[in-house]
């Protein structure tokens, strides 16, 4: 018998060795496989093979988490791995609502009532979208003068409410179904918004309320809880218990399910909200209808024009990937801080990345502490009530006991760009200024891709090869990197202190800043901010330190507010009274240029051993750092300098 070839996985191939091997055969010695009818055969057989190849590799890849295809297929793993993947997110806010009510109302009530069916209704960009009241909301009458006026009204100072229109599904359990799963018939559900509920027959009105387990801890026969996963058609279902892991239903039960159908993003951005309904009578007057994000000392709501946040469509395939592993290594347990990090990813459709770190590597150390540092997906924010919710309901029922939750927020540090490119208009059918636009939307997608998250270091190779590659007509790129602050003045006419690093070896004499009023003695002067090194301060390592001074318009220095240390970008300035901002500007920028060997930008925080020139200096782990793209733009006003500046030029010897 002849050796047989299984090698081929193509049709073609797969043709060939069935043709070699019948020509080995004395049975077709004199046949011609090319003009016979066998080729027919042969091409039957070869189709048949084919289709079977490509069914087993399918089949396999669709076995593994990595390589599956169907969403249904990653869903499945992802179920082995007790991971259920993250529904559509309604898009939330909280308001403030003061009602001065219909004068009729008074005479019979003291008090009204937002129930979980007050619709409040917003438009965003033409589209109307319903936002409800996560639970029912109580406000008893108060009496406030208005313009000397006594009156009366019912205030609401911080009303939650979520988008979505709102679904009640009905079940009733049959004899054969008991242990079965019931299916939502909604693919949009989002899945923090169900409510269920069980009847013991259609006739009562009795209601048991029945919660979500994600554990089989602390759970026995009685316990009224339910399951949620996602099913192969793409909808949720919900199963209950049986009698040993909680509580089976029966036949004749009724289920009760209500949930929002949500927009997901398309909700995000709504700004100001109207009553559907009247709640009082008609003649009462609905006021305040505003978002805020937080509350003050008094706990009264604090009005900031705001805009709803939390949006978000359903779990790609591609998160499901990252996240089920990353679910199931924590065991549903926050002990080490990589579970910190997947517990709070997994359950924040709003956060793109975390950092965590124990208070004993703080600076300084704060035992018995873990820090957490959020960073919220672009267009996103994060408010009190999104941390108080992944601490109460995520880090403390996992948590060490002992750990106490302690939110740091992120630092940014923003990296400017001044980019030459040198083409050969021989090379590309493109021109100038279409070149500029393909670099400027390259250099945006690098910092897309690689940045803008907790901890991600900058390459200068890597940002130099995604320019290089925009066009083969490239034949030079040369870029210098830039780096700036943004000190948030929210004090002003007081002494403030400002303490920040660059996290990098920098150049002297290169600090730049925006204008700004400063107050000096008893007058304001128009100034900025420049370095001059200390005489010890020499090339090429530039090592050491200097001060930092306030320059004004006539290049004069008009006082000495602080020092920088060159080796670690750190600059220090006591204290200084800042009067007023230029323009628009909510911000002092403070821009400076790397060292010329520090190519790389890195987010390790660099410390001396000891406060003089000569200490050794030590990188150490970055914690709380994302790298940005500097976006500002050129500001005769505020002096602000253009954050990406790029310069085409054409090579004239490539002409």
């Amino acid at each position: 018998m002849s050796q047989l070839n299984v090698t081929e996985l193509d049709f073609d191939g797969i043709k060939q060795n069935l043709k070699e091997y019948f020509q080995t055969q004395s049975d077709f010695t004199d046949y011609d496989f090319e003009g016979s009818a066998l080729s027919v055969l042969l091409d039957a057989l070869a189709y048949n093979t084919h289709y079977n190849a490509i069914l087993a590799h399918m089949m396999a890849n669709e076995s593994f988490i990595d390589t599956a295809i169907k969403r249904s297929s990653v869903v499945s793993l992802a179920k082995s791995l007790g991971y259920t993947p993250r529904s559509r997110r309604s898009a939330n806010a909280t308001i403030k609502l003061t009602i001065t009510p219909d004068p009729n109302y008074l005479s019979s009530n003291t008090s009204v009532t937002l129930s979980r069916d007050t619709a409040f209704v917003t438009n965003i960009d033409g589209t109307s979208y319903n936002f409800y009241p996560s639970e029912a909301v109580n406000a008893g009458a108060e009496t406030v003068d208005i313009n000397g006026v006594p009156t009366t009204q019912f205030i609401f100072p911080n009303v939650e409410i979520t988008e979505g229109k709102r679904v009640t599904n009905s079940f009733i359990i049959s004899a054969n179904k008991e242990l079965n799963p019931i299916v939502l018939p909604n693919d949009n559900i989002d899945t923090t918004t169900l409510r269920v509920r069980v009847k013991e027959a259609t006739h009562t009105n009795t209601f048991t309320s029945y919660t979500l387990s994600n554990s089989l801890l602390s759970l026995s026969n009685t316990s009224k809880i339910y399951y949620l996963e996602e099913n192969t058609d793409g909808k949720y279902q919900i199963y209950f218990g049986d009698n040993v892991i909680g509580t089976k239903l029966s036949a004749g039960n009724v289920v009760i399910v209500d949930y929002l159908v949500s927009q997901g993003v398309e909700a995000n951005n709504a700004k100001s909200f109207s009553l559907t309904t009247k709640l009082t009578g008609q003649n009462e007057i609905v006021t305040g209808l505003t978002i805020y994000n937080g509350v003050d000392a008094n706990g009264n709501a604090i009005e900031t024009g705001g805009r709803s946040t939390g949006g978000q469509n359903k779990e790609s395939i591609d998160s499901i990937r990252i996240n089920a592993p990353r679910n199931y290594s924590t065991q549903q347990r926050a002990v080490t801080s990589t579970d910190y990090k997947n517990l709070i990813l997994a359950s924040n459709s709003n956060i793109q990345s975390v950092s965590v770190w124990g208070g004993e590597t703080n600076n300084p150390p704060e035992y018995g502490k873990i820090f957490i540092s959020l960073d919220p997906i672009e267009g996103q924010t994060l408010s009190q009530q999104d941390k108080d919710n992944i601490v109460n309901d995520i880090l403390i029922p996992k948590g060490s006991i002992s750990m106490i939750p302690v939110f740091v927020d992120p630092e940014y540090t923003y990296i400017g760009l001044n980019v030459g490119v040198v083409y050969n208009p021989n090379l590309t059918s493109s021109s100038s200024t279409e070149i500029k636009g393909a670099v400027s939307t390259a250099i945006d997608e690098h910092f897309s891709d690689e940045l803008r998250a907790l901890n991600k270091n900058f390459y200068y190779s890597k940002i130099h090869n995604a320019i290089k590659e925009v066009s083969d007509s490239i034949v030079s790129v040369s870029v210098t990197p830039y780096l700036q602050k943004r000190l948030s003045v929210t004090k002003f006419n007081l002494d403030v202190n400002y303490s920040f690093s660059f996290n990098s070896r920098v150049q002297p004499r290169e600090i730049h800043s925006t204008w700004f009023n400063a107050v000096l003695g008893s007058g304001i002067v128009k100034v900025k901010l420049q370095d001059i090194p200390d005489a010890g301060v020499v090339p090429p390592e530039y090592n050491g330190f200097g001060k930092v001074y306030l320059v004004d318009s006539s290049n004069r220095q008009r006082a000495e507010v602080g020092t920088i240390d060159y080796s670690t970008g750190k600059v220090t300035i006591p204290t200084i009274k800042v009067n007023s901002l230029y323009s628009n500007e909510t911000v002092i920028r403070v821009s400076t240029r790397p060292h010329d060997d520090s190519k790389d930008i890195s987010t390790s925080v660099l410390t001396r051993v000891a406060p003089v020139s000569t200490s050794a200096v030590f990188p150490a782990p970055s914690k709380n750092t994302i790298l940005d793209k500097n976006d500002t733009v050129s500001n005769a006003a505020t002096g602000a300098r253009e954050g990406i500046k790029i310069t085409v030029t054409v090579d004239n010897q490539g002409i």
